[in-house]
């Protein structure tokens, strides 16, 4: 292998642990263990720094263009939107899988809406106006869809409770 490979080989494992580790923080504090919960905590963001640091030499780097984060998160979530998500769901679906099938098609809308806010976002950072997009962005825990503004009584993918949804 080259350090090519090994670098994305490593920002990949390192990017799924801090994941991973998140997931078990947050069960953690579901269950009460606080200290358990901040180590893990600690070591995904610690696994997150991991991960930077590859991708800094991934891309020969900084990163440091805006403009060009914003246009390989719109590829990426068009990619999903548009290849990956379906084809994953009718895998599921001919498997009779139907909980990854939930999952693939939930992630898949809230992709959609990813896409959508990126494109939108391109614009006013393009033309100097990041300030003009100051609503509250409202984030399903259950499904992982979003809203921007004003979140509904119920989620309209999972039908859980807006008192749920998280706020950035």
């Amino acid at each position: 292998m080259t350090t090519e490979e090994n670098l994305k080989n490593a920002f990949s494992g390192e990017s799924q642990a801090s994941i991973r580790y998140r997931v078990f923080a947050e069960i953690a504090k579901e269950k009460g263990l606080k200290n358990l919960a901040r180590v893990f905590e600690a070591f995904s963001y610690s696994e997150f720094i991991h991960a930077k640091n590859h991708l800094k030499n991934i891309r020969g780097g900084e990163l440091d263009d805006p403009i060009a984060a914003l246009d390989e998160a719109i590829k990426g979530e068009t990619y999903e939107v548009e290849e990956m998500y379906p084809k994953f769901y009718e895998e599921a679906i001919a498997e009779k899988k139907k909980k990854a099938a939930t999952s693939f098609r939930w992630a898949m809308e809230a992709e959609k809406e990813h896409a959508e806010i990126y494109r939108q976002l391109r614009v006013l950072v393009e033309s100097g106006r990041d300030k003009a997009f100051d609503q509250k962005i409202y984030v399903c825990p259950t499904c992982g869809y979003i809203f921007v503004g004003e979140a509904p009584e119920v989620c309209p993918l999972c039908s859980v409770s807006r008192e749920t949804f998280r706020v950035f």
